[in-house]
């Protein structure tokens, strides 16, 4: 009897195994991870996520974006344009301005005359420039061709910092890629050195040999000083011109 019932549990837990495998595969792939995530024990395993990593296109083009958003001059240029915008709304409503409108009493009214049978009892007047027109349209005119004018700066702003910017971070490369390299040969030179002293100590290369190589491994040195200043400086560069942490823009 304890036979049977143990084949029965094994039975059940075969089919079981099956719908749910059935079941997982027609699932969204959203329930699906969520199923995959969970380990059976009432728990819910963490799975890490893989990093991100940036495309070279998008690094530059989040880098220009930076610099258009932190550069003075563009929002300087903004500023102008909004200026030039409302002097156009301020020349559409001028002409009402330049109008104006009197109203007076008739005299004989006033004086209670008779004669006011006869006349109007106010006089209404209105008092229209003769070149209102003409200037009107020329105002608005100019506040056209001023933010028209603003804008092809704005334009030519952002086409020097997009230039300047991609510019910087082609620098910002090279420099770094140099500095490794210049990091691989001083390796290099130090183990040569090692191994030199080495070989002196069991006479198989003389002193000057062993000093010579010194000499070498000690360039290597300055040379990737003088590397690292150059690159260092191509951060600071593109820091300013981005105007944040480069370490920052790029995480």
């Amino acid at each position: 009897m304890n036979d049977m019932k143990l084949f029965l549990l094994a039975l059940v837990m075969v089919c079981s195994n099956t719908v749910i495998g059935q079941s997982l595969s027609k699932m969204p792939d959203s329930v699906r991870k969520a199923v995959d995530e969970y380990n059976g024990v009432g728990q819910v395993v963490k799975v890490e996520k893989p990093a991100t990593v940036m495309t070279d296109d998008a690094i530059k083009e989040k880098l220009v974006k930076l610099a258009l958003k932190n550069n003075s001059e563009i929002t300087a240029a903004d500023a102008n344009i909004r200026i030039s915008e409302i002097a156009r709304k301020r020349a559409n409503s001028s002409m009402l301005s330049s109008i104006n409108l009197g109203a007076n009493a008739n005299e004989f009214v006033i004086n209670n005359s008779p004669q006011a049978n006869f006349f109007p009892k106010y006089n209404l007047g209105v008092s229209i420039p003769l070149d209102l027109f003409a200037k009107n349209k020329a105002e608005k005119q100019t506040a056209t061709q001023m933010i028209n004018i603003n804008t092809a700066q704005k334009d030519i702003i952002e086409k020097t910092i997009r230039t300047k910017v991609l510019i910087l971070y082609e620098t910002y490369k090279e420099k770094k890629q140099i500095v490794e390299l210049q990091k691989m040969a001083m390796e290099d030179d130090i183990a040569a050195y090692e191994k030199a002293q080495q070989d002196y100590a069991d006479n198989i290369i003389t002193l000057e040999d062993v000093s010579k190589i010194y000499k070498a491994s000690v360039n290597e040195k300055s040379i990737l000083a003088t590397k690292q200043k150059e690159y260092n400086i191509s951060v600071i560069e593109l820091e300013e011109a981005i105007g944040m942490p480069l370490s920052k823009a790029l995480n």
